[in-house]
């Protein structure tokens, strides 16, 4: 009959535990994998399969060319609305000011980049676009263009918009109030669900980025 000698007794042990410690390891991922519903159940609705950006031409609010080329190398936040929205648009900004902040708290906030998408240019001039976008935050970028442009580039990300007229010289633009993510490659890989929650998007933010991993 086999006799275990201290030195065996120590060896089986710890091959014991390195085989439990790897079992746990594995039920914890599993436990704690993120899931496309996890993420559609808590605000952020993440696409089966990212969006690629078309090309499009736009211009931001400093005058330079702002492109499909803008979107590499960083996570882009893309909200489109408009200065004069009266409600969602100045809510909405200020709820991606207070991200950004917990961003800043967090150390992540060199890897993403905010940007207001004019849906409407005729009013939205550079000069009225930069005061109001620097006004939440000095880093965010307003962007514009000419109509076909913005509207192409809106339904290349599933953004719908439309005008409406209340007397001869005053219009409203309808719009979502969702706000676009893109990956450092520039595709869309979904959005953040209204209402937005700061926090909360702070969270969806780090889980999608563990998610894609």
């Amino acid at each position: 009959m086999a006799q275990f000698t201290p030195k065996k007794l120590i060896s089986l042990l710890a091959m014991c535990a390195l085989v439990s410690g790897a079992a746990l390891l594995i039920l914890y991922q599993a436990m704690t994998r993120i899931t496309v519903d996890d993420l559609r159940n808590d605000g952020f609705f993440i696409y089966d399969v990212p969006i690629e950006v078309d090309p499009f031409s736009l211009v931001d609010h400093t005058g330079a060319p702002f492109t499909r080329q803008s979107l590499q190398e960083r996570w882009t936040l893309i909200f489109f609305g408009y200065t004069f929205c009266p409600d969602i648009c100045p809510i909405t900004l200020a709820s991606i000011r207070q991200f950004h902040d917990l961003l800043v708290d967090s150390g992540e906030n060199g890897e993403v980049q905010v940007v207001l998408v004019s849906v409407d240019p005729e009013r939205d001039t550079q000069e009225v676009l930069s005061n109001y976008v620097t006004y939440f935050n000095p880093e965010f970028l307003g962007a514009r263009g000419e109509y076909a442009q913005t509207h192409t580039l809106a339904r290349n990300m599933n953004v719908s918009f439309s005008y409406t007229r209340i007397d001869d010289e005053n219009y409203l633009v309808n719009h979502n109030g969702e706000i676009m993510l893109l990956d450092p490659d520039g595709n869309n890989v979904g959005f953040f669900k209204a209402p937005h929650d700061p926090r909360g998007m702070l969270e969806n933010f780090q889980a999608v980025k563990k998610f894609l991993d």
